[in-house]
């Protein structure tokens, strides 16, 4: 079960990301939504900084709607019982949203309806969900890692299973 499971979500996060059937030569491109809520006085910076940073690694797209991958960040300003800000503290989820067009062809016509509506707003979560605390002054170091983290844990699989199908297309052709 576990292997039909990790079979449908490759297949799910490549076909929204990267893969194209009409070509072996696509480039990767990963669809990247991030959401930041919190402490107002961070929440601005904390989204610039992980937009920059994602837009660094020119293989993401940003965007508001379909995402392959969402990243959600509650951004928080630490202070002590006197009110003296003190730190900043940055809880981060990585989500990748399941496309359950894929299986509208394994429903049998009269539950196709009731079939995607009761798969829709299905989500793979990765991994646990991290907090990465520090001083104000850190926040962009602490936004960074975020987005290495992101880069290494996830893009890079993403990536590495693109190279083996068109590696696998060329071979068929």
């Amino acid at each position: 079960m576990a292997q039909v499971i990790g079979a449908l979500y490759l297949v799910t996060v490549l076909s929204s990301t990267a893969y194209a059937p009409e070509t072996s030569e696509s480039p990767f491109s990963a669809r990247v939504t991030v959401t930041v809520v919190g402490s107002k006085n961070i929440i601005a910076s904390v989204s610039s900084y992980l937009t920059r940073e994602l837009r660094s690694l020119n293989d993401v797209e940003l965007v508001d709607n379909n995402a392959a991958w969402q990243i959600k960040v509650v951004a928080l300003e630490l202070e002590n019982v006197g009110g003296y800000k003190t730190g900043v503290a940055l809880a981060t989820l990585i989500i990748a949203p399941y496309g359950n067009q894929i299986l509208s062809g394994l429903f049998l016509p009269k539950c196709k309806d009731d079939g995607l509506a009761m798969t829709s707003g299905l989500a793979y979560y990765p991994d646990d969900h991290v907090l990465k605390a520090g001083s104000t002054d850190h926040l962009q170091s602490l936004c960074k890692d975020i987005v290495t983290d992101f880069d290494k844990m996830y893009l890079e699989e993403d990536r590495r299973h693109l190279r083996q199908i068109k590696k696998y297309l060329q071979k068929s052709k």
